[in-house]
């Protein structure tokens, strides 16, 4: 699938090489020795260097091989006759190597190591080594019996044995071969050529006695290997060994026909033959192959055919089974000179006549046209095209073909356009149809007819400019380059000798050049766009308004930036660079960004891309077999599947997603609310139900709710059509919609199958059936036989255990057991039961009570099945307050309650059910108060039993302490004001105790608030005085820390630790040495308890300072709470200097740890403000620095400050 491309091109003309009939390329110093009748030239710089006159010693024999010797500075010439000219330093050596019979039809050549040159007339093969001196001789003519003991190529025995395809083993004295035509051979010289790894050379040579060619393979010994067969086959006198395979390609002839082509395998057998399609039209004259050879990598086949008119260079490649032409150069000489470059495997070498040499590099490019999307293929006198994203068609085979009616010089395409310059030089234009795709042949016009002008040199390529409707040809002709517009008014556009590359760029219809050395050069505007490196040929691709450039050293580039140094075969794709690199990986380049996005892909080793369209997710890759794969990047995907539902084309989408395998869901994330808004239309445009189930799983396994949403509406809209077979069609989907909404709906479903069943009556059984196996994908077994069961409907029950392939032997001896119950309330009954729906169950037994004459022939099953599934709530909810058994009900419940030590709860449920007496237990047992009261008075309770079970409280809570509960129940025992008095007093609960005193009777209420007081007043005392001390010395554990830091920084000393903190230290690292779980948390426990310690000198000082000192913070708000009561309660009984004393002690406490709080607790924290010794602040691993701050500390919680929001206790 690919084309060839002319790439660099050195040229140069100089009259004094006229005439030459041999040249020869220096591989390292690229100096070129040409040799003519008098004289032998040597250019250098494409300028006649040195001359060295041998007329003498040539004496006008033909020179058969020239060459130059690499490890050395001689250049040898063998001659016809078999004398050797050797020229060294300006001077001509003569050597006779053989003696040769006939000269006129001599041949040789060097192996490619230039050890062993190989020597032949038509009678003798000769091998000479370095020296020129032949170290064997070998006859090529054989007699018939040495004939027979050649080597043969298939099995044992003389040749008249051996197997000959279809026609089996010979009889005795059957003749092989049928009689053989007289055609005439176009030459009788010997051919000899040796293969690329020197170990083999083949002869061809005529025999006059046979009046035959043959084809003789020998080692390097002169050992004959193999006679190629040439049973029925008449061989030409030129023939090519294939480099990388063990093939040997020679040219043969028919009778009135033109000459073909043949194939041998080493063994000597023909593999197969390719007629070489001339032109329709061409002449009534026979094209004659002259000369083939294959260049060093075996890919193409250089063939130099000959017509009366002149020669012609063509260019074949064999791909896919078929040897076609893929270039054609005319030229009106009938001299040439041409072989294949030995350091270049794609370069060329010609000599003409006239004295122009050309070096041309011809490189395989991708046959893919961004300009019309297609893959345009030069097959000889056709152009195939293939559409490749639309329709995959393996080569040879192709989409359609245009028909050239003669050889294709070169071809470029224009939008609704292929433009072909022929043999005849002539250019024709073909016309794509209103299809948008083919281009027809019948449409075809010729456009221009081309002049000496250009026809003269080699057409390397050329363009259609739109705007200006003329053609843009790049020729080489005479030693320079030239790019012309052609026409009525022929115009030299630009002239250079190294341009590389011409192209129309499709942004702005400018016509633009590449020269070898880099420069893009725009034609139309005559500026310099960018400059790459030094190419010998280059692909380029538009993208975006940027050149894509893939050159031959495997470079990529973007303009002038370089993206990749490994890319084998790249494609454009709008902003997207299609890549593959030297490790068969798939790649996309951003065209603006120029970097590899996420996505990578492994191909097939030697895959190369083909073709691909924006239009379209496929890529087209070819293997090196020469098949062709079709992919879909993950990236293209998503984007048609954007594409279609941008257009609202979903059904397409979903095909789409489920071809390529990606999640529907997508659907939903990308354009949720518009498929759902539009889910009448997309369901109203298939009746394919399983490509909407899908979409519905896939939907409701990613998005929950919005995926149950579109499942009701596809439910509701379903259920509402009114056409049978069409609901008939889509019912799988309603099933589906319906099981896959939260919550599942399967009674539904079965309830639809129910319905809908009675409408398709001729086939009721097998939808039933089919309906309830669909469900059963989605349902397991016994669930959806429990859902069967909960429609009462025995008959629905068997067909889903059926359907769902649940065991006979479970559900028939049930079902049939159920079948026997007549009663309808008790067979519901009944199937709850085997449902195990308990709640259901309760209710039907409630119905079944409620109907029964007996009192209690059900309602002992409701107590055991509540009882045992514990649903005394459902139980609850089924009953309403006057219903027959409501207090049974709220009894079974409150006994539970009871049970589990709910009191509260179980009071209120003992109250509905009218159970005085437990009502009072139970709110006797909370010890609420306030609860036993609001009861008793709604149940009206006697006083005297109402005080009993106060005083039985009041106990409790004594027990309890809960002085403020205890004087409620006091007082509803009808208890002794001062013993109410009392008990609040003792819970400090002063304001409620100055509540409850009675006019006059303070005595009991001041003792005990003076109590208080004093003792109040003490702890104040007390507490100023140990938070004076904790905070002074705080402050000189502090100083003494700072202190400790700035002589360490003043390198006074050489640690942090102090001597008492070393001493614990080693105490604390004593032991093993492994540290593990359980002694870190040990470790942290000492810490802790170091914390509560203070002990003067301790590691842990500042720490156990800081928390006593927040624990005065602590104790101050709790105690200032209970001073707003108590203070006011001192006024009250009249001791006003007491009261007055201790606000005024706790004012002064109070104003004191405000103001010292910014000093203990700093908003902005130094070295001396952390807590802990020094050394556990830094890391042991770190370098000791006199930092002011560790780097990482922990922020222990007594560095958190106390609350200091006390109350005012008296205003």
């Amino acid at each position: 699938m690919k084309n060839l491309q002319i790439g660099s091109v050195k040229t140069f003309e100089n009259e004094q090489i006229a005439g030459a009939d041999q040249f020869a390329v220096h591989p390292i110093l690229q100096t070129i020795a040409v040799s003519t009748q008098n004289q032998l030239i040597l250019l250098e710089d494409n300028n006649v260097a040195s001359t060295i006159s041998w007329n003498n010693e040539r004496r006008g024999v033909e020179v058969i091989s020239l060459a130059f010797r690499t490890d050395g500075n001689q250049i040898v010439a063998i001659l016809a006759d078999g004398r050797a000219l050797i020229v060294e330093d300006g001077e001509v050596m003569e050597l006779e190597i053989a003696d040769v019979s006939d000269p006129t039809v001599t041949s040789a050549e060097w192996t490619s190591d230039e050890q062993i040159l190989a020597l032949a007339d038509n009678k003798t093969l000769y091998l000479a080594d370095t020296t020129l001196t032949y170290f064997m001789q070998r006859p090529l003519l054989f007699s018939e019996h040495e004939r027979k003991s050649v080597p043969v190529n298939v099995g044992w025995g003389s040749e008249s044995t051996q197997f000959r395809g279809s026609a089996g083993k010979l009889k005795p004295g059957e003749k092989i071969e049928k009689e053989r035509e007289k055609i005439e051979q176009n030459s009788k010289k010997t051919s000899v050529h040796w293969r690329w790894d020197g170990e083999i050379v083949a002869v061809s040579f005529y025999s006059e006695e046979s009046a035959l060619r043959n084809l003789t393979i020998f080692d390097r010994n002169g050992e004959i290997l193999n006679n190629m067969n040439i049973r029925n086959i008449y061989l030409s006198h030129c023939f090519a060994h294939k480099p990388n395979a063990n093939l040997m390609c020679s040219a043969t002839l028919e009778n009135g026909s033109d000459d073909r082509i043949v194939f041998y395998e080493r063994n000597g057998e023909t593999r197969n033959s390719y007629v070489v399609k001339w032109p329709s039209n061409q002449s009534e004259s026979r094209r004659i192959i002259e000369r083939i050879e294959w260049n060093s990598t075996g890919t193409i086949l250089a063939m130099q055919t000959s017509l009366e008119d002149g020669s012609r260079l063509e260019f074949w490649h064999l791909s896919n089974y078929e040897f076609t032409r893929k270039c054609f150069w005319r030229f009106a000489e009938t001299t040439i000179n041409w072989k294949w470059s030995t350091v270049e495997s794609q370069n060329i070498e010609i000599l003409l006549g006239s004295g122009q040499f050309f070096s041309i590099h011809i490189a395989p490019v991708a046959s893919f046209s961004d300009v019309i999307s297609q893959n345009v293929v030069v097959a000889t006198d056709e152009l195939r095209m293939y559409s490749l994203c639309r329709r995959v068609v393996p080569p040879p085979m192709c989409d359609y073909s245009i028909q050239c009616l003669s050889d294709v010089v070169a071809y470029t395409t224009s939008p609704r356009h292929v433009h072909v310059i022929t043999a005849d030089w002539k250019i024709i234009s073909f016309s794509q149809d209103t299809d948008g795709y083919k281009f027809n042949s019948d449409r075809a016009s010729i456009d221009e007819v081309l002049h000496s002008e250009v026809t003269d040199g080699v057409i390397c390529g050329f363009v259609y400019d739109e705007p200006t409707e003329s053609f843009i040809i790049w020729v080489a002709s005479h030693g320079t380059h030239i790019v012309c517009r052609v026409g009525a008014n022929f115009e030299k556009l630009f002239e250079a000798d190294n341009i590389g590359w011409i192209g129309v760029n499709p942004q702005n219809q400018h016509i633009e050049i590449a020269l070898n050395d880099g420069k893009f050069v725009d034609l139309t505007t005559k500026e310099t766009l960018f400059k790459i490196e030094q190419f010998d040929s280059i692909e380029v691709h538009f993208a975006e308004n940027h050149h894509v450039i893939l050159a031959n050293n495997s470079m990529l580039l973007i303009d002038s930036s370089r993206v990749s140094q490994d890319a084998v075969s790249i494609l454009t794709r709008g902003p997207d660079i299609l890549l593959i690199d030297f490790d068969n990986k798939l790649r996309f380049v951003d065209v603006h960004s120029a970097k590899t996005q996420e996505d990578v892909r492994d191909v097939e080793a030697g895959c190369e891309l083909v073709a691909c369209d924006a239009h379209s997710a496929n890529v087209i890759l070819q293997a090196t077999r020469g098949n062709l794969e079709t992919i879909q990047p993950r990236r293209y995907v998503m984007a048609q599947t954007k594409e279609f539902l941008n257009r609202k084309e979903y059904i397409s989408a979903f095909k789409w997603m489920k071809k390529h395998r990606v999640d529907m869901s997508f659907a939903m994330k990308y354009k949720g609310e518009d498929l759902q808004n539009d889910m009448e239309y997309w369901l109203k445009s298939t009746n394919d139900s399983q490509l909407l189930e899908q979409l519905l799983v896939s939907c409701t396994e990613i998005f929950e709710e919005t995926g149950s949403a579109l499942c009701l509406a596809v439910a509701r809209f379903i259920g509402d059509i009114e056409d049978v077979e069409r609901k008939t069609k889509m019912f799988p989907l309603l099933l589906t919609a319906l099981l896959r909404s939260k919550p599942s709906r399967i009674n539904e479903c079965l309830k639809e199958v129910q319905e809908h069943s009675e409408k398709v009556i001729e086939r009721k059984d097998v939808f039933t059936r089919h309906s309830l196996h669909h469900i059963s994908f989605f349902v397991p077994a016994k669930e959806l036989f429990n859902c069967a069961l909960s429609t009462y409907d025995l008959k629905l029950a068997q067909q889903v255990a059926e359907a769902s392939n649940y065991d006979p032997k479970e559900y028939l001896p049930v079902l049939n057991k159920l079948n026997r119950v007549a009663c309808p309330l008790e067979r519901q009954y009944r199937i709850n039961v085997v449902r195990e729906a308990w709640t259901d169950a309760i209710s039907s037994l409630l119905v079944l009570d409620s109907k029964a004459e007996a009192e209690d022939v059900w309602w002992n099953d409701i107590k055991e099945i509540v009882q045992r599934e514990a649903l005394h709530q459902k139980a609850l909810t089924l009953v309403k307050p006057d219903d027959k058994r409501y207090k049974e009900c709220c009894d079974l419940y409150a006994v539970e309650l009871e049970r589990k030590v709910h009191w509260k709860e179980a009071a209120l449920f003992y109250e509905l059910s009218g159970n005085v007496e437990k009502t009072l237990k139970c709110w006797e047992m909370s010890r609420d108060v306030d609860g036993l009261a609001a009861s008793a008075r709604r149940l009206q309770v006697d006083p005297g039993k109402l005080k009993i079970h106060a005083i039985k409280m009041s106990g409790a809570l004594r027990e309890a302490r809960q002085p403020k509960e205890l004087a409620k129940a006091l007082k509803l025992a009808g208890s002794a004001s001062s013993q109410i008095v009392q008990v609040l007093c003792d819970a400090f609960e002063w304001t409620e105790a100055s509540r409850e005193i009675e006019a006059g009777k303070y005595e009991g209420l001041r003792t005990a608030a003076v109590s208080r007081n004093e003792q109040i007043t003490m702890d104040l005392e007390r507490r100023s005085a140990e938070f004076d001390k904790y905070k002074k010395r705080l402050t000189v554990v502090r100083e003494n820390k700072l202190k400790r830091v700035e002589q360490y920084a003043a390198g006074e000393v050489d640690d942090l630790r102090d001597d008492i903190s070393v001493i614990s230290s080693i105490s604390s690292r004593s032991g093993s040495s492994k540290v593990s779980m359980a002694s870190t948390v040990r470790r942290r426990k000492q810490i802790e308890k170091k914390k509560s310690s203070l002990k003067e000198g301790g590691e842990y000082e500042d720490s156990a300072l800081l928390n006593a000192l927040a624990e005065n913070y602590r104790w101050l708000e709790t105690i200032g709470s209970e001073l707003c009561q108590l203070i006011p309660v001192l006024m009250t009984v009249g001791c006003f200097a007491q009261a007055l004393q201790t606000r005024s002690l706790y004012d002064e406490l109070s104003s004191k740890l405000q103001k010292s709080k910014a000093s203990i607790w700093p908003e902005t924290l130094s070295i001396q403000h952390l807590p802990g010794p020094l050394y556990a602040l830094f890391d042991a691993n770190q370098e000791p620095s006199p930092i002011p701050m560790p780097p990482v500390f922990r922020m222990e919680p007594e560095l958190f400050p106390p609350p200091s929001s006390f109350s005012v206790v008296f205003p």
